[in-house]
C-alpha cells in the first residue's frame, strides 16, 4: 500500500519479511530503553504464526513499525503491542495513524469475526494516547505502576458495526 510520497521517497507500509525482523527486534530493544531482553529470542516471537508485524518503508529500509497479537481463535483479543517511526517527517506526516489503519485492515482480514482491538501505552507518553484517540480507541482502564514500571493506560477499540451507539456514527 503507497502512503504518500514526499519530493524524494515513497513511504509503503507491508507486512513484515523475514529480512525485516532483524530490524523490527532492534527498534524495539531501542524503544525499551536497555531493558535485559535477548534479541535473538524477540526475533523469534516476532515471526510466530499469531504475530502480526507491518513495516513502514522508504526506499527499502525500514521507518516505521507495528506489531501485535492475532490469534485464530481470538483468545486472548487482539492486541497491538508496538508502535514505532524513526523517520521524522514520516512521522509528521502521519505515518502512526497509517500504521494503525493498515495493522487493524490486515487484521480484520485475518480475523473477520474479531469485536475489538487493544493496547497499552505508558500514561507519560500522552503522544501515544493522543494518537490511538484520534483512531477511535478509547480509554478502558488505568494500571497504577510502581516507581520503575511507570502507569499504563489501557485503550480499546470496537472493530464490529453492531457494536458502535448510533449516536457515535
Amino acid at each position: 500500500m503507497k502512503l504518500f510520497k514526499d519530493r524524494k521517497k515513497d513511504v509503503t507500509i507491508v507486512k513484515a519479511t523475514d529480512a525485516d525482523i532483524s530490524v523490527c527486534a532492534d527498534l524495539i530493544l531501542k524503544a525499551m530503553g536497555g531493558q535485559p531482553v535477548n534479541k535473538e529470542v524477540l526475533e523469534q516471537t516476532l515471526k510466530t504464526p499469531n504475530m502480526l508485524v507491518m513495516v513502514a518503508k522508504k526506499d527499502d529500509e525500514v521507518v516505521g513499525i507495528i506489531t501485535g497479537l492475532a490469534f485464530p481463535t481470538m483468545i486472548p483479543p487482539p492486541r497491538i503491542d508496538f508502535l514505532g517511526v524513526i523517520d521524522e517527517e514520516s512521522a509528521r506526516r502521519g505515518l502512526h495513524g497509517s500504521l494503525i489503519d493498515k495493522f487493524m485492515e490486515e487484521l480484520i482480514n485475518r480475523l473477520p469475526n474479531a469485536k475489538h482491538i487493544t493496547t497499552n501505552v505508558p500514561a507519560s507518553n500522552y503522544q501515544s494516547v493522543a494518537i490511538y484517540s484520534l483512531k477511535q480507541f478509547i480509554v478502558t482502564g488505568y494500571i497504577k505502576g510502581d516507581q520503575s514500571a511507570g502507569d499504563i493506560v489501557v485503550l480499546k477499540k470496537n472493530l464490529s458495526k453492531e457494536s458502535i451507539p448510533d449516536y457515535a456514527v
